[in-house]
């Protein structure tokens, strides 16, 4: 037979390969190894570093950011306090209600309301004013420390009334040039009628957050950590040049708008990374950004010295590579050699290559087979011999079963001319049970033979059971073309015949019927009204049936058919027995891997 060769574009590289001697081979492969590696490591381990200093430093600048937005949220709840504390004392609240009236503000509350701010303790030097306002924007208390224009108030108005019953936290630049953040709170009635009466304003100095909260807060170089409100309107900032602006339609604040629902994200942006934490107090942000350069810079100086130690490692590996090849190339020559023979004597001699690798292995594996190859010719020459030996035995041997059919058949012919039909109907089932068992050795047989076998089964065991029993045929005719296992209904015969007539003074009746039920699988019984039994005996005497037959039915039919097939035996003491075997149709045999039926 000859070998298929390689074939398509792989065909092709292959043999392109294959012409290549194998120390170049080797050398080429040992080179690439040496060099891809180290490539790869290289850049993967650039990625890697850059990556893992990435999410290091954001987790950590994330904490950082956590506790400042703690810290702001204690720090800003002092004023929310002051601002509670003052908003639902008595002063704040006739002198709103008498404005709602249309009544003025005596000063005698007004001086009421002082009294209340300068004694309610808040120890802060960031407290720059504070002003109450009603509704329609007259002013009841002011500090008067300092100011904005009045189109500024009444944005400040607006942003308020949008976030209550939330407070505010917004931006503006004063008349004397001071940044100040404005703590704003939309005031209601304390009496039942819960209504709005107007507003507190508490402004605080933005250096707050310049030398209290963000002190001492740095990313490196060119960072920067931004309070932002709702509006994008940025409230405090390391880098004073966006104090005040409005980054609203910038891309940084927009993705934080969108994604940070879980009250923190992280952002990659182009040359640097956003960290954000929401402030659900005051529906603000605070936003910190680091430098791409600040995270690469020791990744630049891990590559430096990547690229030494990948040039050490090439050297190296050249190196390496000569002494491998050399190890690799010495030995297969050797085996090259020893199995270029040309002839019988060549075959004694021996690579004996002791070394423990894979081609001390392949020699001592070839010394081995040279030792098989003179050991399989003395044999074969011996074979030779003992075929001749065996072929004219085997001639013997087929004249023997000949010699038993015709001996047989003479007795037959005795028996049939000196008038004894019983003795000679016998040897003629007995010689065709015995052709049927040595001369064919089919495993599975059509129902009808297996019929016939059992109709000489029969006839012989009428000579020695007399009339003790009568056999009725009752088969389908659809179902002689079947197959099932080759005597598998003797045992069951056999158990009917000599169980069944047991203690019986009448003759009994074995019906042997077979049938096709529902699912198209055969139905093959074999019923006796015989003696019967209360249940299945295990054992018996020698002499009489052990079980053991059928038992090997049950067995055959598990293993030929699984549980698709089986026996079933039903039996009562007095009206006889039924052995019912089921054989599936030729599908299910063939998901059993036996053979398909005849029809």
């Amino acid at each position: 037979m000859k070998r298929k060769t390689p074939s398509g574009q792989g065909g092709k590289v292959r043999s392109w390969i294959r012409n290549i001697k194998i120390q170049y081979r080797l050398l080429a492969v040992f080179l690439l190894i040496s060099l891809l590696p180290t490539v790869c490591i290289g850049t993967y381990a650039y990625h890697v570093y850059t990556r893992s200093i990435n999410n290091k430093i954001s987790e950590s600048v994330l904490q950082t950011m956590r506790s400042i937005n703690t810290n702001m949220t204690i720090e800003l709840e002092k004023y929310q306090d002051y601002c509670s504390t003052l908003s639902i004392a008595d002063a704040v609240q006739d002198s709103l209600q008498q404005t709602l009236n249309g009544q003025a503000v005596s000063r005698e509350m007004v001086l009421a309301i002082r009294e209340l701010a300068t004694a309610i303790p808040l120890q802060s030097t960031y407290l720059k004013n504070l002003r109450i306002v009603s509704l329609d924007g007259t002013t009841i208390y002011d500090r008067g420390y300092d100011d904005i224009p009045y189109e500024k108030s009444e944005q400040l108005v607006e942003t308020i009334d949008e976030a209550s019953p939330r407070d505010s936290l917004q931006y503006i630049y004063t008349y004397r040039s001071q940044n100040k953040l404005v703590l704003g709170r939309k005031l209601y009635s304390v009496d039942f009628s819960g209504e709005a009466v107007g507003y507190i304003m508490v402004y605080i100095n933005e250096q707050l957050f310049e030398e209290k909260i963000f002190a001492g807060v740095a990313f490196g170089p060119s960072s920067n950590i931004m309070l932002v409100n709702a509006h994008g309107d940025v409230l405090s900032s390391q880098d004073r040049s966006f104090l005040g602006q409005n980054i609203a339609d910038s891309r940084l604040f927009q993705e934080i708008r969108t994604s940070t629902t879980a009250g923190q994200s992280t952002f990659n942006l182009e040359h640097q990374i956003a960290v954000a934490v929401y402030n659900k107090d005051f529906d603000c942000y605070l936003i910190a950004n680091i430098p791409e350069s600040y995270i690469t810079e020791e990744t630049r100086s891990i590559n430096t010295v990547l690229f030494w130690i990948a040039a050490a490692l090439i050297f190296l590996s050249l190196l390496l590579t000569f002494v491998v090849y050399v190890s690799i190339v010495s030995p297969i020559r050797n085996i090259i050699s020893a199995c270029n023979i040309t002839s019988d004597e060549e075959l004694n001699v021996h690579i004996n290559d002791q070394n423990q690798d894979e081609l001390g292995f392949l020699a001592r594996t070839i010394d081995r087979m040279m030792d098989e190859i003179l050991l399989l010719m003395a044999r074969r020459r011996e074979d030779q011999i003992r075929r001749r030996e065996l072929e004219l035995k085997n001639l013997q041997y087929q004249i023997n079963p000949h010699f038993l059919f015709n001996t047989l058949n003479s007795l037959q012919w005795v028996a049939t001319i000196n008038d004894v039909p019983a003795v000679a109907e016998g040897l003629s089932s007995l010689s065709a049970l015995l052709r049927n068992t040595i001369m064919k050795t089919d495993e599975f047989i059509p129902l009808s033979e297996e019929v016939e076998n059992l109709s000489h089964y029969f006839a012989i065991q009428k000579i020695r059971y007399g009339n003790s029993f009568d056999v009725c045929w009752q088969l389908a005719e659809e179902t002689s073309t079947r197959l099932l296992p080759r005597f598998i209904l003797q045992p069951l015969a056999e158990n009917a015949v000599i169980h069944g007539t047991e203690n019986m003074s009448e003759a009994i009746v074995i019906t042997v019927s077979s049938s096709l039920d529902e699912n198209g699988c055969m139905i093959v019984e074999v019923r006796d009204n015989g003696c019967g039994f209360s249940s299945l005996p295990v054992r018996r005497e020698k002499d009489r049936f052990s079980g053991i037959g059928v038992n090997n039915v049950s067995e055959r039919l598990n293993i030929y058919y699984g549980t698709a097939g089986g026996l079933e035996i039903s039996s009562e003491k007095g009206k006889g027995t039924v052995c019912r075997i089921t054989i599936p149709p030729p599908e299910a045999r063939r998901q059993q891997n036996v053979p398909n039926s005849l029809d």
